[in-house]
């Protein structure tokens, strides 16, 4: 029985309360996990089902573009000139038959297209050219591609027969000519155009180098049907499998222990299908079971013992306060109580019988402290505000130092703490030194990033000014990697009246802040304030190699102004100028070619303290507008496609702007109007950019006479060749020859 009584009393303990209460939370929290984990559960296994759907539509639209990408390919092959001119004679021409076949060896050896072969079907002459030969059809799919399924009969009907543009069952082919070589599994692609009934194109297109660029899964079973629900690739097990039927509205579904999730191709309307096994999704569901039992047993026992020790923490101040009232209250004279709470409660009469017999105590001592306030209050010993406050008003001479804060990219991303915490502990530490240092002087905050203090040296004090800041600018320089500081100091002023123009003076010298990320010191005697003017002709040559995509040639420019500036010693307003008005002049001309100009990096112009961080920051921004630019470019087009190759290749000769059209069978003035929408230059002054390019690389790599260079590209008239040269580098020839590499 006094045991029991002994339990009772202990659960009515503070203690024991307090642990009850921490272990209540527990469990709730716990339950609450439990319940979250139950919906978790459920939705896990349909974010993995989702994971696989994803997979299979980006195989699905790597394949779908990659076949776009082959057609366009071949049907660029009909605008090709070889071809035209192996059909614009009536005999065959094998000259001009080796010269096809040299071209689709060419094709063939783009690693990207992933083409096995590439063949021609020329149908007035009945022959069929490949990469490496030319033969008769007959020739060609019974001697050198042999295969039982793809016989010269299947291909004649299919030649006949066949559609604009048709895939068959990959297969794999005999070369007779190397014994025991095969083609491997390879996709046959034939095209044709109703424009160009002569010929028609066949490809091989290597199924393995395909499944292994495109296809994203946790395994290789894959298939790929037509339209029509014909097999025409199967990978890894895949091929002993067969298709479940796919229920109305559903992109995937199980059978048979296996999941199997379906796409269609929008352009060839193919379906694409993975095989994925239960097991996989199995196995991935007991892992997140074993880890969150094994996370939740943690979790419980370290609650648990947080929560006893933090209960014990607690309780032991109150047992102290429990014991000292014990101790204070002698004779008992209080009933005894179950709690400590309950006691202290009880005790709050003796406590208040104690406060009033030392309370005159207190008040002697309370005079003391109204002295020692008053000391204080006469010494001002109240903040700055209220000495700032006074000096204001004071009739005495004063320099303005304007401390700039400049933060780097790893104070953001290591400490990652804020900017205005951080320029807090720095005004802290400034105004401790400079009030120690400097007698009378009053230190605050005005911006973010700008800390001012105003200086009242006596003559005999400026030495100490530049050995305080010294030390300043040594302490800081500590946290280089961080942040630096630009120190201002202003010219020695009359009155506080002056304090705006002192601070707008300051201003100024910082705008004008050495190039740089040291913590320096700066007066108005040692900055440099000589402008930098960019050079015409390499404004020119910039924006020529711009507009024409290439980004080496801009780097390589901006890196020579670059080095021109430092040489210089060009301030930090110079490089900023320069960084916004190459950024400015690259928006103006993406948007006047009809890209997008916006987001070309994350930077901006002000927030680059070096010359390597602002070589970073061009090849970020010129790279991005490059790429957009050739990604315009390299848009599949046969007009434009057809009409820069017949300038490139024959630049030497006399082009027009009729004499192209008629070659690309269009009229000029469409020609005009296309070139112009699609690359943003006139047609003409493509030509002559290509032909001065062309100069440019003779006069720098050459001793030829100008007179020399000028006929060998295409200019007949030496003053058109002058004139044209000057228009579009600035200079003329003769003085480009002579600049070298400086220009």
């Amino acid at each position: 029985m006094p045991s029991i009584l002994r339990i009772k009393m202990k659960a009515r303990s503070v203690f024991f309360k307090l642990l009850l209460s921490f272990l209540g939370v527990i469990v709730l929290l716990v339950i609450f996990e439990l319940l979250t984990y139950g919906v978790f559960r459920q939705s896990l296994r349909d974010e993995i089902i989702k994971y696989n759907t994803v997979n299979l539509t980006n195989t699905t639209n790597d394949y779908e573009k990659h076949y776009e990408l082959l057609e366009k390919t071949m049907l660029n092959l009909y605008l090709n000139p070889r071809l035209q001119e192996l059909n614009s004679k009536p005999y065959l021409d094998y000259v001009a038959a080796n010269k096809v076949t040299d071209y689709l060896s060419n094709i063939v050896s783009n690693q990207a297209l992933y083409l096995n072969n590439l063949f021609i079907y020329d149908v007035k002459h009945s022959l069929m050219l490949e990469k490496s030969r030319g033969a008769s059809p007959e020739s060609m799919f019974t001697e050198y591609y042999v295969n039982p399924v793809y016989t010269y009969s299947f291909w004649k009907k299919q030649f006949e027969e066949g559609g604009p543009m048709t895939i068959y069952p990959a297969a794999s082919y005999l070369r007779n000519d190397s014994p025991g070589d095969t083609t491997g599994p390879v996709w046959p692609m034939l095209v044709k155009s109703r424009f160009y009934p002569d010929f028609m194109m066949l490809a091989f297109v290597d199924a393995d180098r395909m499944f292994q660029a495109f296809h994203r899964s946790v395994n290789d079973n894959f298939y790929v049907l037509d339209a029509s629900g014909r097999l025409l690739f199967a990978s890894g097990s895949a091929a002993d499998k067969p298709l479940p039927a796919l229920p109305p509205g559903q992109d995937w579904v199980k059978a048979d222990n296996q999941y199997f999730f379906y796409t269609t191709g929008p352009k060839t309307g193919f379906t694409y299908v993975n095989l994925v096994p239960d097991g996989h999704i199995s196995s991935q569901l007991i892992k997140l079971n074993l880890t969150f039992v094994a996370v939740l047993l943690v979790a419980i026992a370290a609650s648990v013992t947080v929560s006893v020790l933090f209960t014990v923490r607690f309780n032991n101040p109150v047992q102290r306060i429990v014991d000292s009232i014990k101790s204070l209250n002698e004779q008992d004279t209080v009933p005894r109580h179950d709690n400590e709470f309950e006691l202290i409660r009880g005790n709050i009469g003796f406590l208040l019988q104690q406060r009033h017999l030392r309370h005159q105590d207190l008040e002697e001592k309370h005079a003391l402290l109204r002295y020692h306030s008053y000391m204080n209050k006469l010494k001002k010993i109240r903040g700055l505000p209220v000495a700032g406050a006074e000096q204001l008003s004071e009739q005495k001479p004063f320099r303005v130092v304007l401390f700039h804060l400049s933060f780097n990219h790893p104070f953001h991303t290591e400490i990652q703490a804020e900017e205005e915490r951080a320029a807090s502990y720095i005004r802290e530490y400034i105004n401790h030194v400079v009030t120690k240092e400097l007698e009378g002087s009053l230190t605050f905050q005005i911006e973010r990033n700008q800390i001012l203090s105003i200086i009242h040296p006596a003559p005999e004090e400026e030495d100490r000014l530049r050995t305080t800041l010294d030390g300043i600018v040594s302490v800081l320089s500590t946290d280089k990697a961080y942040c630096f500081l630009t120190i201002a100091v202003s010219p020695l002023h009359a009155h506080t009246a002056s304090l705006t123009d002192a601070y707008e003076e300051a201003l100024g010298l910082i705008r004008h802040r050495p190039f740089d990320d040291e913590t320096v010191v700066l007066e108005a005697q040692n900055v440099p304030q000589e402008p930098f003017v960019v050079p015409d002709a390499l404004m020119q040559e910039i924006k020529a190699n711009l507009q024409a995509g290439n980004a080496a040639n801009v780097l390589q420019a901006l890196r020579r102004l670059m080095a021109q500036m430092e040489k210089r010693k060009a301030d930090a307003l110079a490089f900023h100028e320069f960084a916004r008005e190459i950024t400015h002049k690259t928006t103006r001309l993406l948007h006047g070619i009809g890209l997008d100009s916006g987001k070309l990096t994350d930077l901006e112009p002000e927030q680059l303290h070096t010359v390597s961080k602002l070589d970073r920051y061009f090849e970020a921004m010129i790279g991005e507008a490059c790429r957009r630019i050739n990604n315009k470019k390299e848009a599949a087009d046969p007009i434009i496609t057809g009409a820069t190759a017949y300038v490139t290749e024959r630049y030497t000769e006399d082009i027009t702007l009729d004499l192209v059209a008629s070659w690309l069978n269009i009229t000029g003035g469409y020609l005009s109007t296309y070139f112009k929408e699609k690359t943003g230059i006139n047609f003409l002054d493509f030509v002559n950019d290509v032909r001065i390019g062309k100069a440019k690389e003779l006069l720098r790599q050459t001793d030829l006479r100008i007179q020399d260079i000028a006929g060998r590209v295409g200019y007949q008239n030496m003053n058109s060749f002058n004139r044209m040269f000057k228009k579009i580098t600035g200079v003329t020839p003769s003085e480009y020859r002579r600049s070298g590499t400086q220009m």
